[in-house]
């Protein structure tokens, strides 16, 4: 018996051998292995410029991340055909980015990003676009160290209704982008996708560029239905709470009156969440970048929050980075702190109280204990210095615009101090000043202390509100709002000084994604407050105004 427990025994040692010895590993490793996505930044309004700030790279450094994924839609951050020159404040972002990678030892990936809604086309004269902006790239950056690292385009799709001629057309784009990098900065790696939404498919057809310094990439959401399910931008919107792996007696029914499109996810969602149809792709891979001699990456992956089951999107994440990884696919996961984050909610984004630890334990990263520097609130108090926005710079605070266009950083012909301008605004669109954390400012208001700002327009019909947002986004976002006035109202175009006494902030109501408006109920707190915002009113402002020297002054 004891022999035959002995061979049982020495079969499966071997068995587990063979079976770990028969998945492919990518042959070509780089110095990173698993990064991450910021968003938003860089995309498609100038009024995120102040999302992110140093201390965000030094916490993300701190959980483990190598390498860092910043999407630049260059195709607004220019002037416009014929030269598509890259606006300098673009270049003075990535700049930052770069200095703050190369400083933490962290690398950073330059990637062409684009609209990337469901029903978006990628634009028909993207080849010029891309033949004018990269050399721009290029020569700004080919002195840099190896660190820096190009994508060509993120996640083309043209749509004529032929794929196989579609992706023809972007692997021949994409071949004239890399010669033009090429002529400027011939060593840098680069990284290239496929003509189908940077689809693993895709990327196999690619062609042989034959060039030594490629990533070949791909993106993977499968399975979709459980990684996008409930999203508004997708075919998806009403089905939700699917469960991951596929479970018959979890499946929620069918939506009454259900189209084709939900039907079919609906109907196939059984075979697409099946755990050996999610991972042969990934061999597929593996083989053609060994063909290559290229290194291998995933620089999108990942699951939206909002109605995915917090255990099965930590499991889903678990299941995806230990397959990328014993086959040595570098990974970027999407995103830092959106609706696909590491925290626990969009709202909730302090570092590191509301990091989703199970999720970070799934995918490999570390979760850091200990102080991690002074809050804003900490540095105020202990200061008495209560500056939210100061000549471009909001310190350690995020600022996210929405509904409007403009810049964070605007000094007019160069001179004086920046300031934020917001022009062709929608109506109730804002900007919003967030403090990271729930600020008790109780005291603040009791003592009668103030909110100061100088604002200038040339709109007579401007009617912005400005408002106090209490509590994280698990609790209703209620508000104490006031109206603005700038030196009498005066639509003139010359800085005006406003000073509203906090007590003047009155219960506004609120509005959320998920319950709509409600009225004021006298349940505004000045104690949980999260953010400051400036809100047009229901008219749209093509004129617009610019705000600037925004603090709250005590008494």
């Amino acid at each position: 018996m004891k022999k035959f427990l002995s061979t049982l025994l020495v079969s499966a040692v071997l068995c587990a051998s063979a079976l770990a010895e028969s998945v492919p590993k990518v042959q070509k490793a780089l110095p990173f292995s698993k990064g991450i996505n910021m968003p938003v930044w860089l995309e498609g309004s100038r009024l995120n410029t102040l999302l992110y700030n140093k201390k965000d790279f030094e916490n993300i450094k701190s959980l483990g991340v190598e390498v860092v994924r910043l999407p630049v839609w260059f195709e607004i951050w220019n002037q416009g055909a014929p030269d598509y020159k890259i606006e300098g404040e673009c270049f003075e972002m990535i700049d930052k980015a770069a200095s703050w990678c190369e400083e933490l030892g962290m690398f950073l990936i330059i990637d062409f990003h684009n609209d990337c809604d469901g029903k978006s086309k990628t634009n028909p004269k993207i080849e010029q676009v891309l033949l004018k902006v990269w050399p721009q790239v290029a020569e700004r950056y080919k002195d840099k160290g190896d660190f820096l690292i190009y994508e060509v385009m993120n996640e083309p799709h043209f749509k004529s209704g032929n794929l196989q001629a579609d992706c023809a057309k972007w692997a021949k784009i994409q071949g004239k982008a890399l010669k033009a990098i090429r002529a400027v900065d011939p060593g840098r790696l680069v990284v290239v996708g496929g003509g189908d939404w940077n689809s693993l498919d895709s990327m196999l057809k690619l062609p042989d560029y034959g060039d030594q310094n490629l990533i070949y990439n791909f993106h993977d959401y499968t399975p979709f239905l459980f990684t996008h399910q409930g999203a508004g931008w997708t075919n998806l919107k009403r089905l939700k709470n699917i469960p991951f792996p596929y479970d018959k007696k979890k499946m929620p029914p069918l939506p009454k009156g259900a189209d084709d499109s939900e039907r079919w996810e609906w109907n196939g969602y059984s075979k697409a969440a099946d755990l050996g149809a999610l991972k042969a792709p990934l061999d597929k891979a593996v083989e053609f970048a060994n063909k290559r001699k290229a290194a291998l990456m995933c620089d999108e992956f990942g699951v939206l929050m909002t109605y995915a089951d917090p255990s099965e999107r930590a499991n889903w994440y678990r299941l995806k980075c230990g397959w990328m990884d014993e086959r040595g696919i570098i990974r970027a996961s999407w995103d830092y702190i959106q609706e696909f984050g590491l925290f626990k909610s969009p709202g909730q984004a302090r570092f590191p109280q509301d990091l989703n630890a199970p999720l970070l334990e799934a995918m490999g990263y570390k979760i850091p204990s200990g102080d991690q520097g002074e809050s804003w609130l900490e540095n105020a108090q202990k200061s008495g210095d209560w500056t939210i926005y100061q000549n471009g710079s909001a310190g350690v605070l995020r600022a996210q615009g929405y509904g409007a266009q403009g810049s964070t950083a605007f000094a007019e012909d160069g001179q004086g101090q920046a300031c934020v301008r917001l022009k062709e605004i929608a109506p109730y669109g804002n900007i919003a000043f967030s403090f990271g954390e729930p600020c008790d400012f109780t005291e603040l208001a009791e003592s009668g202390a103030r909110l100061e700002f100088e604002i200038k327009t040339n709109d007579k019909t401007l009617a912005p509100t400005v408002y106090f947002r209490d509590s994280e986004s698990k609790i209703f976002p209620w508000r104490a709002a006031a109206k603005i006035k700038a030196g009498g109202s005066k639509a003139d175009g010359q800085w005006r000084a406003a000073s509203i006494p906090l007590k003047r902030f009155m219960d506004a109501g609120g509005w959320s994604n998920a319950s709509g408006w409600k009225n004021g109920e006298g349940k505004f707190s000045w104690a949980l407050v999260d953010a400051l915002v400036f809100e047009n009113g229901e008219s749209a402002s093509r004129e617009g105004y610019s705000i600037r020297a925004i603090r709250i002054v005590a008494p």
